[in-house]
């Protein structure tokens, strides 16, 4: 029997479609993360889903927003804790961490992914680059370190870093050391000689093992 849902029951189902949307996605893609099988785990009706979205992708699209935020505060919750170069260098192992851990989320080259940018009119697909620019442009800012070249060449540079994460893991030599390593030989030119180079720990990594 279809239940009655009120108005104020709405945000609850579309935080619980949310919430199972981006599990779904981390395990098995956008392909095989399906309409039935969401509203199936949230206890709603097909046709009630698309009095809420009117599409699979503008679920989708909101949940990349909850992620972002998600990884946002965390961040910054770590830089907060830790403002130095040391401290970014462990949000960006973190941040590795979760790229090698769910590729099918973050890995925007699978051809998962480039299925879903299909879905999406120019201009959405405009607004996810920009906001992912926008998101290191503010922990760049929230980590209170001096930029010692063009914001825009520190974002394709660790935009550059992080993309080792989808890499196969045994097509190189282990591919988290790699990271650590350009990451290591890029950082202090980033942000220049605010640290000095002796307090490097060369066995400060945080490998995926």
């Amino acid at each position: 029997m279809a239940k009655n849902f009120t108005e104020e029951d709405i945000p609850v189902l579309k935080q619980k479609l949310r919430e199972s949307c981006a599990q779904s996605w981390k395990t098995k893609g956008y392909k095989l993360t399906s309409i039935d099988t969401l509203t199936n785990e949230v206890g709603i009706s097909t046709e009630f889903f698309y009095r809420l979205y009117k599409t699979k992708e503008e679920l989708f699209l909101e949940v990349l927003s909850m992620i972002q935020n998600q990884l946002k505060e965390q961040w910054h919750s770590m830089i907060k804790t830790n403002s130095s170069i040391e401290g970014f260098k462990k949000a960006m192992n973190w941040l590795f961490e979760e790229y090698v851990k769910h590729p099918t989320l973050y890995n925007f080259n699978n051809p998962d992914y480039h299925l879903f940018l299909k879905k999406l009119p120019k201009e959405k697909i405009e607004s996810l680059r920009e906001s992912d620019k926008n998101f290191f442009d503010e922990v760049l800012e929230r980590s209170n370190l001096d930029v010692k070249i063009s914001k825009e060449k520190a974002y394709g540079i660790f935009s550059t870093l992080l993309n080792i994460a989808a890499l196969k893991k045994d097509l190189v030599y282990n591919k988290c050391e790699v990271f650590n390593f350009l990451l290591d030989s890029s950082i202090y030119k980033i942000f220049g000689n605010s640290f000095s180079l002796a307090n490097k720990n060369p066995n400060n990594d945080h490998c995926v093992n």
